[in-house]
């Protein structure tokens, strides 16, 4: 062994005790337990979680400012959009209904975060965007509108969450009353809100774009890690599974390296959303909206 490769292993070393200390004392990775969604486990090294701090999050800073700037920057279209002043027609029952739902969806979920003593597991992206929609939709659009419209045109291209979610849905650890009834309709809203807000004339929908999807992704990507990563090595609990994969074992088999296969799918999946469904959902209402009204004239 070369006198740089034994530094580099002292100083890996280093960084995968440094990671470990301040962490949870969590059990070795061949005691992973894939009954359980909340705990974590060793299952990536500390060192691996360190090294992943150490580079990867710079990165996904760094991105995210400076796709932000090429999507919506001050020289850009999208910032006379998201900042325009104009009439805010009033809420629609429909929209009243679906805030109502999402208002008691959410509720619901805190309640039982707070009973099972896992409220870290609020900051779930699924969780999280059910409180932005809830934000879009009551906030008061004479102060700072370009907040909500901003927030809206982000989830555009983040809901496949809520679609996977469906497809595989995680229920371990759902044993509590209406907690299963509630992750569906949690999921579902996070679908239907945005869909039906998207044609919405009180909000402003920006053209898809793929500086728009990348920023969406590094933004994605930075809540991810440090964020929840952090809270995960600290708390010990599986945010977001930042420290075990969900029960899939595609995912399970490709060992240390899942959080790269779920980082690049993430990515595709930024693409699909807002291109494919949204996009297409978009133009199919507005072309109800123009057949109903030739129909009515």
């Amino acid at each position: 062994m070369t006198v740089a490769s034994m530094a580099n292993s002292t100083m890996f070393q280093t960084l995968g005790d440094i990671v470990k200390t301040y962490s949870f004392d969590f059990p070795p990775h061949h005691m992973t337990d894939f009954s359980d969604s909340l705990g974590g486990a060793w299952f990536v090294s500390p060192t691996h979680h360190g090294l992943e701090l150490v580079f990867l999050v710079p990165l996904f800073l760094a991105f995210t400012f400076y796709f932000g700037n090429q999507a919506f920057g001050k020289h850009t279209l999208n910032h006379r959009l998201l900042t325009s002043v104009h009439a805010i027609p009033k809420a629609t029952w429909v929209e009243r209904l679906l805030l109502a739902l999402t208002i008691f969806s959410f509720g619901t979920t805190v309640v039982h975060k707070a009973v099972t003593d896992t409220l870290l597991f609020l900051m779930q992206p699924c969780h999280i965007s059910a409180f932005l929609l809830i934000v879009v939709m009551v906030w008061p659009f004479e102060s700072r509108p370009w907040v909500p419209r901003l927030l809206l045109n982000i989830y555009y291209y983040t809901l496949w969450g809520a679609i996977l979610a469906l497809i595989f849905p995680d229920l371990r650890d759902h044993d509590m009353f209406l907690e299963i009834f509630n992750f569906y309709l949690e999921h579902v809203l996070d679908i239907v809100v945005p869909l039906y807000l998207i044609n919405n004339p009180r909000y402003v929908t920006l053209a898809p774009s793929p500086s728009m999807a990348l920023f969406s992704f590094f933004l994605y990507a930075a809540y991810h890690s440090p964020v929840l990563h952090v809270c995960a090595l600290w708390s010990g609990l599986n945010l977001n599974y930042t420290l075990v994969p969900p029960a899939l074992d595609f995912l399970i088999h490709s060992g240390v390296y899942y959080r790269y296969v779920m980082y690049s799918a993430a990515l595709l999946n930024m693409f699909w959303t807002r291109y494919l469904v949204m996009d297409n959902a978009h133009k199919l209402q507005q072309k109800i909206a123009q057949y109903r009204k030739l129909k009515f004239t």
